[in-house]
């Protein structure tokens, strides 16, 4: 539904806007730019969600040669760590924070895979960039599957 008008049923379920100030599926008339509650994104089946992150242009595949996790599992992982990073206030390690783990911990690990620059233990997106909601390491309230962060 990406920059598409859609009803509001849609548009208030989608995770998207919250990576940008405005959401990008308003109608000319509505004035309203409030982002997606977590309690609105418990509402969202495990399907909507993946469908949104593919219209989105995210790369939700894996391929069985980098051996991430299952796809529904990450999912499940995405949806979940959101909905907690939602309800704790949407802390963000500062641009320091995420250099020094990035560093020390993920891009030596042999869990990281270099190329896609995701975690194959949980299949999330690790960089030293990016906004917390496309970036582990960013969201205050994620840690490494290993424990080492």
């Amino acid at each position: 539904m990406h920059g598409q008008v859609v009803d509001e049923g849609i548009c208030s379920r989608c995770p998207n806007p919250v990576t940008k100030h405005v959401r990008p599926c308003l109608s000319p008339t509505r004035k309203d730019t409030s982002h997606v509650t977590s309690q609105e994104l418990t509402e969202v089946s495990d399907d909507e969600v993946l469908q949104m992150m593919k219209d989105s242009g995210m790369d939700v595949e894996g391929s069985e040669d980098h051996k991430y996790p299952q796809l529904t599992v990450q999912l499940w992982n995405y949806k979940e760590a959101f909905i907690k990073w939602m309800r704790a206030g949407k802390p963000v390690r500062t641009k320091e924070e995420v250099e020094h783990i990035h560093t020390t911990w993920c891009d030596p690990c042999e869990w990281y895979d270099k190329q896609r620059k995701r975690c194959k233990g949980c299949g999330c997106k690790v960089t030293l960039g990016s906004v917390a909601i496309m970036n582990k390491i960013k969201m205050g309230t994620e840690h490494c599957p290993k424990n080492k962060w």
